[in-house]
């Protein structure tokens, strides 16, 4: 396709035997006059350019049901530039219209085009996945590159931004079946479906999930913690009863904690100042890809760093309330886990509590041991961040 054409090295260019020369493309009038099995066969025009495209779909060649989509680029050619394939499975169950091309063994020379309105096609490429001979799976990051209409009238009410609308739309509608059986079998396990759109707490990362094996449910849920001590290592992770990055692509995730009345959260704190974003990086769905979140700490010693880590919207929480912290309680302490897009939360994909106890190694922790004065507690070195 003209715009498939742009993205593509010479050396593919030559291969496909293309010359994109405006010279020669004309009008396809006479394609209006076919008819098809799925209605497609026509004069398209671009988006970007209105310049006319053939697209004839072709269900039959040589004596094989090929359903395939050819596209002509030039008014006169005994060869379409594109033969583009009909994902059959999609159109069986759905009615969805989704044509794919591999041109080369990389996710750069991948290209669909697919149906978002009678007439209309957008045309769509992904950068995640290298060629396996099929389409690209449904959680691929498909962005909308233009749009390709029968009728012209129609550039009033389609363009790039309301085509990447529907195309998410459509495959969210198709992830609907795969993700409604892959939930039918996490929710055979005791632990996620005690636990699903729940946030748990441990000790130790690895009570909550296996190293390497993010999309499986391998501990057995014996060391969650409904109690933490202030003075260890504070952890926890999300159960969602489908992945972020399927259901919301292309979005944020926002974290909000709450104790005593006081909230905090990482994107209205990471937007406070320079040393603020540098401390609280954006999250995105697209890295929240299972049915369990990678696990996060509200603050721990990292072994592989020789140094503790700690989530700053979370320490700023707990500095809030420190005037209110006393040896031997315990606090509420809650954790959110947002859809966030465009400055706002959107739902909530998880939620959990767990007690905080602040135990005499926790005061050392927080406010320093007088034992040790050159070390400084933790509160007395977020102090120092506060103050950068």
């Amino acid at each position: 396709m003209k715009k498939i054409t742009t993205v593509l090295t010479l050396a593919i260019l030559f291969v496909f035997g293309l010359k994109t020369n405006a010279q020669l493309k004309g009008n396809f009038d006479s394609f209006n006059e076919e008819k098809d099995e799925l209605g497609i066969t026509g004069q398209y025009f671009g988006k970007s350019d209105k310049k006319g495209y053939g697209f004839k779909f072709v269900k039959e060649a040589d004596g094989k049901i090929v359903n395939e989509l050819h596209y002509y680029e030039k008014k006169k050619t005994p060869q379409p530039a594109l033969k583009l394939t009909l994902k059959e499975s999609y159109y069986n169950k759905n009615k969805v219209k989704l044509f794919y091309v591999w041109m080369t063994a990389s996710a750069s020379g991948y290209v669909e085009v697919l149906e978002v309105d009678p007439g209309v096609f957008a045309q769509i490429q992904q950068t995640q996945y290298s060629s396996n001979g099929g389409p690209a799976p449904l959680e691929a990051n498909r962005k909308v590159t233009d749009v390709y209409i029968k009728d012209q009238a129609k550039f009033e009410t389609w363009d790039v931004e309301t085509a990447q609308a529907k195309v998410d739309l459509i495959i969210a509608s198709l992830n609907t079946e795969k993700i409604e059986k892959e939930t039918a079998e996490w929710m055979k396990n005791e632990i996620f479906a005690k636990n699903v759109d729940k946030v748990v707490f441990a000790a130790q990362w690895y009570h909550l999930q296996k190293q390497g094996y993010p999309d499986k449910l391998a501990v057995s849920g014996a060391d969650f913690k409904t109690e933490l001590d202030m003075g260890g290592n504070m952890n926890f992770m999300a159960f969602f009863s489908v992945p972020p990055s399927v259901k919301y692509p292309g979005q944020q995730i926002n974290i909000e904690y709450e104790m005593a009345g006081k909230k905090t959260n990482r994107e209205t704190l990471r937007k406070k100042s320079a040393a603020w974003s540098n401390m609280v990086k954006i999250l995105e769905t697209k890295n929240f890809e299972y049915r369990q979140s990678p696990t996060r700490a509200i603050r721990e010693y990292n072994q592989y760093q020789s140094q503790f880590v700690q989530d700053y919207a979370a320490i700023q929480l707990l500095y809030d309330n420190k005037d209110k912290l006393k040896v031997g309680q315990t606090y509420d302490f809650t954790v959110r886990v947002y859809v966030h897009r465009d400055g706002e939360n959107g739902a909530v994909l998880a939620e959990g509590t767990v007690k905080l106890k602040y135990t005499e190694a926790a005061k050392k922790v927080f406010e320093g041991d007088p034992t040790k004065p050159e070390a400084k507690g933790v509160f007395a070195q977020f102090e120092q961040f506060l103050n950068e």
